[in-house]
């Protein structure tokens, strides 16, 4: 029996996977060595200068991670006084979390070191076919979330962006496995 052979090396997703983790050791690489801050902590100021106290789980969704990774992220950048914690009067079981003088201070820098990292990472790449390759991840991602049902709340997909009135899609949740098969129910 001949067993069909995959070509992962050449397969998008690897590809894609393999680029993402160089570009983040790069951008992680830079950013410690100028501005003494991680990756992780850049995105979650990333957050904060859009929209400044945030809760944490919001935080979260928006990076898609999960609690648990994010906390110790911010643990460490309120240790650094980059962030604050401070308990959402609206909900006292929420802390929100807010940049601090000091984050804002070294913003430029780590701006620079991601403008850096990306204009390396495009050399000799044409605007045109970054475009293209821009349109074309996010139709990727689009897709997969669509069929798989990838729930990516938080995570903005600008063409998911609507107008004032919306309608509420239902969301399908996994709630047994059969047979290998997850079954979903439409909540």
């Amino acid at each position: 029996m001949s067993i069909q052979r995959y070509d992962f090396g050449n397969s998008i997703g690897y590809i894609i996977n393999r680029t993402a983790k160089a570009f983040i050791r790069a951008l992680d690489s830079q950013l410690r060595e100028k501005v003494g801050i991680t990756a992780g902590q850049w995105k979650v100021l990333v957050m904060l200068v859009d929209q400044n106290g945030l809760t944490q789980k919001e935080t979260a969704d928006r990076l898609g991670l999960d609690g648990a990774t994010l906390i110790p992220i911010i643990d460490k950048m309120e240790k650094e006084k980059l962030v604050v914690r401070k308990v959402d009067p609206a909900d006292r079981r929420n802390n929100r979390i807010y940049r601090t003088e000091r984050a804002d201070d070294l913003w430029d820098k780590t701006v620079q070191c991601a403008s850096n990292v990306k204009e390396i990472s495009l050399k000799g790449i044409p605007d045109q076919n970054v475009k293209i390759m821009k349109d074309v991840l996010e139709n990727i991602w689009h897709n997969l979330r669509i069929h798989f049902d990838i729930d990516c709340e938080g995570i903005r997909d600008d063409r998911d962006a609507a107008p004032a009135t919306t309608t509420v899609k239902k969301r399908a949740r996994v709630v047994s496995v059969k047979n290998g098969i997850g079954q979903r129910k439409k909540y």
